[in-house]
């Protein structure tokens, strides 16, 4: 099969030059002040490594990287917000969702270039310019590798307070353009419908979902062509969801629930060994009896020319007011040859509120194996070794995996390191590890020739925003003492405050990027400020008018862990 044409290497160059003199012209002048963040890091799964120095201003942000991913790599983006306008320069991420993605998803196109994006309380529109990438970014520098010339648009509109409409079109080399609708209710029931093609290949897919306490209903089913991609790059932590898909979790009462399901997936790609398609049947149930929690569950997982049955068996209790207990009893039935049982001991202790000690006791194979973990949480210092026992229907003779769960934040001074873990579809563990500091610049760009000053704000307000759903909400306008910023899209935001007093904290729901009308669930009046080191994220929740709960939600990743509470 021929190759779809791509641009010449020097046109990939020639943009991120372009970018690079853009973002000096559209960054603000008259600011007082920009924060910076210094950050580096690696990761496994990407066998590249980047460092990246980021600056936030008032409505403007960018960043600078530098990266190894195959040889040295250079990379620089910069938003700027003008009005409710968002004008984004240089290598970046766009996000793509359908409105039938109930299941939870999260795709995004890699790419280089020039976008906008105007937002009214009715509308969202999004244009793109600009090179793809055919390859996955290194770390903290979306160094692209291949370019392929693209345009990209993305529109949502609300017809009402329940109907909305959203396009995706990416025109390249292959066409993609999606209709879809969706239609959602505050008493939490949605639907959906998505129609096109994608990569030059048909696709229709139709959903509905109900969310309420009681019931979890999620159902979908999804036709596409054999070769079609959400976003023409293959994904290597990604899945989509394939043919019919129900999910039922039913919650009778307080500590107990039990459901059934059906899943197919489709996995395209990098991911070497891993069948494109699988298939997972599922019951399970969990209660709570006697101060101890009990859960069990079936699968019945498939993949081209291969299939198991196995299931799992898992009780958790406190044995005092310090030593809680987990035992996992796994069961592979078939195919013959791999057939066995292991248990898995968990025991923790408690040592103070804050310091915990794990062994994990497994026995496998005729070998008795203990690992050893724990977590420690003060302020902004996490550092956590767990394990989980996660069922990915990608692997059917050895569908149960023990996965190492690393999660270590470390302030050192003004500086912090960061690590954890994450596991693939394919149940493979990964890692990535990073480091970086903040710090503030006054007068950074108003042209005057007098010498910058660099220092610390002492104290720090940080938090997050999120909807009912615990999904970020990303340009979320928040004042601290009359300060505004702007939420990320991890849903962050922080403000560097030069003393500790209180400080007044306001929800500006007006001046939300964000499509549509929100409301406060949950918000705090007044914050303190404090040392970075002492600093907890406050956490704002919010909610649509009427109330969108999101599309993501749990239960749906082809890796799926098991706890004795699920």
């Amino acid at each position: 099969m021929t190759p779809p044409p791509r641009t010449h290497p020097w046109i990939g160059h020639l943009l991120r030059v372009v970018c690079l003199v853009a973002s000096l012209i559209v960054a603000p002048r008259g600011v007082r002040g920009q924060v910076f963040e210094l950050e580096g890091g690696g990761s496994s799964l990407y066998q590249g490594y980047g460092g990246a120095l980021s600056i936030w201003g008032d409505r403007f942000e960018g960043n600078v990287g530098v990266g190894y991913l195959d040889g040295f790599r250079f990379s620089v983006f910069v938003k700027h917000l003008i009005g409710r306008d968002t004008l984004r320069l240089g290598n970046d991420a766009i996000p793509v969702r359908f409105a039938t993605d109930v299941f939870g998803s999260s795709h995004s196109i890699f790419a280089q270039g020039a976008g906008i994006r105007r937002a009214t309380r009715r509308s969202s529109f999004y244009a793109f310019i600009g090179a793809s990438a055919t390859a996955t970014p290194a770390p903290f520098v979306n160094a692209l590798r291949q370019d392929q010339a693209i345009g990209v648009v993305q529109a949502e509109r609300a017809l009402s307070p329940t109907l909305h409409l959203t396009t995706h079109a990416l025109f390249s080399s292959r066409q993609t353009v999606l209709q879809g609708i969706k239609w959602e209710q505050a008493t939490g029931v949605e639907a959906g419908a998505t129609a096109g093609v994608g990569g030059n290949e048909p696709y229709g897919s139709a959903s509905m979902a109900v969310k309420r306490d009681k019931v979890d209903l999620r159902m979908s089913y999804v036709a596409m062509g054999d070769h079609f991609r959400r976003t023409g790059v293959p994904s290597p932590i990604q899945s989509e969801a394939d043919r019919e898909n129900v999910l039922l979790t039913l919650r009778p009462a307080d500590g107990f629930s039990f459901g059934i399901g059906r899943q197919n997936f489709r996995q395209d790609s990098t991911l070497p060994g891993t069948p494109d398609r699988a298939t997972l049947n599922q019951v399970f149930g969990s209660a709570r009896i006697l101060g101890s929690n009990l859960a069990g569950g079936l699968f019945d997982s498939r993949t081209p020319g291969t299939r198991s049955l196995s299931s799992y068996l898992s009780g958790s209790r406190d044995i005092t007011r310090w030593l809680q207990t987990d035992l996992y009893l796994l069961r592979v039935w078939s195919p013959a040859p791999v057939r066995s049982t292991t248990p898995i001991l968990h025991l923790r202790e408690f040592i103070t509120p804050r310091a915990s000690l794990l062994q994990v006791i497994t026995r496998a194979s005729d070998r008795t194996t203990v690992a050893f973990g724990g977590a420690y949480t003060s302020g902004l210092t996490t550092i956590g070794v767990d394990y989980q026992v996660i069922h990915t229907p990608y692997r059917p003779r050895d569908p149960f995996a023990q996965t190492i769960a690393l999660n270590l934040r470390i302030p050192l001074g003004n500086y912090r390191v960061s690590a954890a873990s994450f596991v693939t579809p394919d149940g493979r563990v990964n890692y990535t590890g990073s480091a970086n500091t903040f710090f503030y610049a006054g007068d950074v760009l108003t042209g005057s020739n007098r010498q910058v000053e660099i220092k610390f704000e002492r104290y720090l307000v940080q938090g997050t925003v999120v909807d009912e759903s615990g999904v970020a909400v990303e340009g979320a306008a928040i004042d601290v003492g009359g300060s505004t910023v702007f939420t990320d899209s991890r849903g962050h935001f922080f403000v560097r405050r030069s003393s500790k007093r209180t400080a007044d904290l306001r929800v500006l729901l007006d001046e939300f990027l964000a499509v549509g009308q929100f409301e406060v669930v949950t918000a705090p009046a007044v914050v303190t400020p404090v040392v970075e080191r002492e600093s907890t994220p406050v956490r704002i929740v919010v909610r649509r008018v009427p109330p969108a709960r999101g599309t993501t939600g749990p239960g749906s990743a082809p890796s799926q862990r098991l706890q004795p509470n699920d």
